[in-house]
């Protein structure tokens, strides 16, 4: 039996690290990279605010920083349980 070290094998792993550190220098609750705010719809990105544009350790390609300007004090938790639904009713459901 091998043991795996995932964050050997994906680079995301490093940047998802790199991207929860860097909350604490900027003083804000999360930040996503600019490849995730590309895929957000245009209701999500109107809630970012781009702070910085950074190189990180071990990649020459610039990283765009963003935040999400949401009062996390006010959001609740939705509760809807899936375990009543098989696999293919689920990945409707989440899309």
């Amino acid at each position: 039996m091998f043991k795996i070290d995932a964050s050997y094998l994906s680079p995301n792993v490093n940047m998802a690290s790199r991207l929860e550190a860097a909350t604490k220098q900027y003083g804000v609750p999360i930040l996503v990279s600019g490849a995730l705010y590309d895929i957000f719809t245009d209701n999500i990105k109107m809630l970012c605010r781009e702070i910085d544009t950074v190189t990180v350790k071990g990649s020459i390609q610039p990283v765009r920083l963003f935040t999400v300007d949401v009062d996390f004090e006010r959001l609740h938790e939705k509760k809807f349980k899936l375990e009543h639904y098989n696999i293919k009713e689920k990945r409707k459901i989440r899309d």
